[in-house]
């Protein structure tokens, strides 16, 4: 039930994030509405849509019949040909708990390996750096965080 996400999944692949963004990430935004509103903004359909079309990102959605319930996205842009970067993983917040995020995740690290890059990196939200401890990631001090303070995580790919 993952697939590659198409072009006219944008508009529901943006609904999705600002809906987890706004309901399961306050611990990274506070209900501040100037860190909510360009987050929330920077994932419009439009950014998604681009996204979609970049050679150099992908993104993927578990898609069961009843609508979209998780997106995940890689970027290799700028990064040595060894490295993926892990852009996005948000799960449908009508949806959490159901395994998908850990799906999600397998199947990004999947296409890194698939694309023969073995190191992985990432920069995790307070709301979810446990998950991604728990999934074998590890902090990763060379590197920053990234706009909202978050967690630079990496990981070694078989």
């Amino acid at each position: 039930m993952i697939r590659q996400a198409r072009p006219e999944d944008a508009a529901a692949i943006a609904d999705l994030i600002g809906a987890a963004i706004t309901r399961l990430c306050a611990a990274d935004h506070h209900g501040q509405p100037e860190r909510l509103t360009p987050w929330v903004a920077a994932n419009a359909a439009g950014a998604i849509a681009a996204r979609i079309a970049d050679p150099a990102q992908r993104l993927l959605v578990i898609a069961p019949p009843d609508g979209l319930a998780a997106v995940g996205g890689l970027d290799w842009r700028d990064q040595p040909p060894v490295r993926g970067r892990v852009s996005l993983l948000f799960v449908s917040p009508d949806r959490r708990g159901a395994g998908h995020a850990r799906a999600m995740l397998g199947a990004l690290e999947g296409e890194l390996i698939a694309l023969g890059r073995t190191e992985a990196r990432l920069t995790a939200t307070n709301t979810a750096r446990g998950f991604y401890l728990a999934q074998g990631w590890t902090a990763d001090p060379a590197a920053p965080g990234g706009a909202l303070l978050g967690h630079a995580l990496a990981k070694t790919l078989a």
